[in-house]
């Protein structure tokens, strides 16, 4: 006989997102149904990115060793030990990683349910003999990376940033396939680590990003030794019996390129399994094919299924998890809260780092009686003692010095769009930020810089000018 199960929520796929989300709405109250589908989530973002962080501490380590004499102190040639490494990496993702044990779910309240998942209607979810008619369900699928459809590619070994990874062993050169924050991440992180490292955007160079920054980020990478060829194209892959042969399409004509290792790093697409979602009957985006027709949390066309995380097409970990709060605030009628895409940050984990939020010079929004602000910070005091001397700050304000948004590209460019980015939710001004009593030196001495920039420009008020004459009459 069949189960029939009711639960508040029931969230299909246990990757590190889906996980977290059923530990929380449980441990608040609610009922929850965890269906762990027989593969890994695809593109698990939180455990993806905190690998890929630890490489690239590995990484810093490297390039602080190689460039000690900046500080004083002699350069050498790190040496690199991949398995180490690596080992130190998936170590530190799956201490993060919740504790996604059955029986830990299962003494937490969570029903587990690890057998194949379909919908049979618009409000049931059949997962082996039992039937699931949950208030609301949450996909939390994952999405794999995009594999290209080029020739060749498919009779030769590649990385993707998923399988990377795993990788233990020394890359002599590297080809980087794509233009994404993980492509330039990863591309950044071998060359440190003692690769030969080209990239091949193949579509663009951080589409959506400030141009303005992208080509100050660009540059700082090329010092460090990577190829980038943002004008040329990959065509074709050449399997060979030593190495790889790659088939290049640049303004003067073709060309081939050897290498040894290949990284396909283009971007992500939901994993959306028809037979998991075909009776569900949900709209796709028209501009999207590959992704749902979703609201900013994740409210797909059947108001009892949501999407988070990759399978609404939102591939940062701290998006998929702003998402999975809101959900669960909905759920017990505690908030109505919106994502809005113009308060969350962006981020390129490079360094030096690249971080925006809100609106751009670059934007088409922008209006009559928007001023951009800049602060160089090289200047920065905080820069100059890390020996991290470069990069800039670019704020959007109003007349009034309400904020509409920045980027910034050096170091602690992610803290300071954070710090902007609950300015902009709060509808503080820049005058405001100005007011802030920073430690020193700090990379958010800019702000203040900028603060008192925008105040200089104003002209002074009626009041301020009667102030002077009204204290000089009283002497």
């Amino acid at each position: 006989m069949a189960d029939n199960l009711k639960p508040d929520l029931c969230v299909i796929g246990a990757g590190a997102l889906g996980t977290s989300l059923a530990i929380t709405a449980r441990q608040r109250g609610l009922d929850v149904v965890l269906v762990r589908r027989a593969l890994d989530e695809a593109g698990d973002a939180a455990a993806g990115s905190l690998r890929r962080a630890a490489l690239a501490a590995s990484a810093e380590r490297a390039q602080a060793i190689r460039t000690a004499g900046r500080l004083g102190l002699d350069n050498a040639e790190p040496k690199p030990n991949f398995r180490t490494i690596g080992e130190r990496a998936a170590a530190i993702a799956d201490a993060a990683a919740p504790r996604d044990a059955d029986d830990r779910l299962a003494a937490l309240g969570i029903t587990v349910l690890s057998e194949d998942a379909a919908f049979i209607d618009r409000q049931t979810l059949r997962c082996g003999d039992t039937r699931i008619r949950a208030r609301q369900f949450a996909l939390a699928t994952g999405a794999p990376p995009v594999i290209p459809a080029l020739p060749g590619l498919d009779q030769v070994a590649y990385f993707t940033p998923d399988s990377i990874a795993d990788n233990i062993r020394k890359l002599s050169h590297l080809i980087v396939i794509g233009g994404t924050p993980a492509a330039l991440e990863l591309a950044q992180a071998y060359r440190r680590l003692g690769s030969a490292v080209t990239l091949v955007p193949q579509g663009g160079l951080l589409p959506g990003f400030d141009p303005e920054l992208v080509a100050i980020l660009l540059r700082e990478l090329r010092e460090e030794g990577i190829v980038i060829l943002d004008a040329a194209e990959v065509t074709a892959i050449q399997p060979r019996s030593q190495g790889t042969g790659v088939m290049l399409r640049r303004a003067g004509g073709e060309e081939s390129l050897d290498v040894s290792h290949i990284l396909v790093a283009m971007g992500r697409v939901p994993d959306l399994a028809a037979g998991l979602l075909d009776l569900a009957k949900l709209r796709r985006d028209r501009l999207r094919p590959d992704c749902l027709l979703v609201g900013p949390n994740g409210q797909t066309s059947n108001p009892r299924i949501s999407a988070i995380g990759g399978a609404a097409g939102e591939f940062e970990p701290h998006i998929g998890g702003r998402q999975a709060a809101l959900l669960v605030d909905r759920l017990l009628g505690q908030g109505s809260g919106r994502l809005d895409p113009l308060r969350v940050p962006r981020l390129v984990l490079t360094q030096a780092a690249l971080a925006q939020v809100g609106l751009l010079e670059s934007d088409r929004r922008l209006r009559p009686g928007h001023t951009v602000l800049r602060a160089n910070l090289a200047e920065n005091d905080a820069a100059r003692a890390s020996g991290q001397d470069l990069g800039a700050l670019k704020l959007v304000v109003d007349r009034h010095g309400a904020i509409l948004g920045g980027g910034a590209v050096g170091l602690g460019a992610g803290e300071t769009m954070s710090l902007l980015a609950l300015a902009i939710a709060r509808g503080l001004r820049l005058g405001e930020l100005g007011q802030l009593a920073l430690p020193q030196p700090s990379p958010l001495a800019a702000l203040t810089e900028l603060a008192d920039q925008f105040i200089a420009q104003r002209p002074p008020g009626n009041w301020s000018q009667l102030l002077p004459i009204i204290a000089r009459l009283r002497r």
